[in-house]
């Protein structure tokens, strides 16, 4: 490098002037001169590096968590996220599953549609509900269309 080029870079956020020119807040890495060969740039760049004011990603030295801890707690959470998932999913299919194996006559149940009647008939696979008491109006529907259990019937 020659010797009357001003060379520029900050350390710990202080502003340096160098050859009566301010430099601005922010530098990191050290800045070229003018008319510098891409050897010499490299060399500055080593040397600058090797110093301990910057790592080699631009981040200043001891600026972040260890890449290793950071990924291992990374890890650690989202398995952490996977299997509550899966444990709330199972639960709610098994009260889903023990609801519709309750089913009986004379419960009162809602449908995904929103019609709410009163169980008639339980088949295997689908449901006769009465919706309406004075004309007697039934219509089938699959098991797996009830959505709730509103009210269970007391049988004596």
């Amino acid at each position: 490098m020659q010797g009357n080029s001003p060379v520029a870079f900050t350390v710990s956020n202080t502003p340096i002037t160098t050859a009566g020119a301010p430099v601005s807040v922010g530098v990191i890495a050290q800045l070229p001169p003018t008319g510098a060969s891409s050897s010499e740039v490299a060399t500055s760049q080593a040397s600058g590096a090797s110093s301990g004011a910057a790592t080699g990603n631009g981040a200043p030295a001891g600026a972040g968590p260890s890449g290793m801890g950071f990924q291992l707690i990374l890890l650690a959470a989202v398995v952490l996220f996977v299997v509550m998932t899966i444990m709330g999913g199972r639960r709610e299919r098994k009260k889903f599953e023990t609801m519709m194996n309750s089913i009986k006559k004379n419960d009162s149940v809602r449908t995904v549609g929103g019609i709410i009647g009163s169980v008639v008939e339980v088949k295997p696979d689908v449901v006769v509900l009465k919706v309406d008491e004075h004309s007697n109006t039934k219509i089938t529907v699959a098991r797996s269309k009830i959505e709730a259990v509103l009210k269970e019937s007391v049988t004596s």
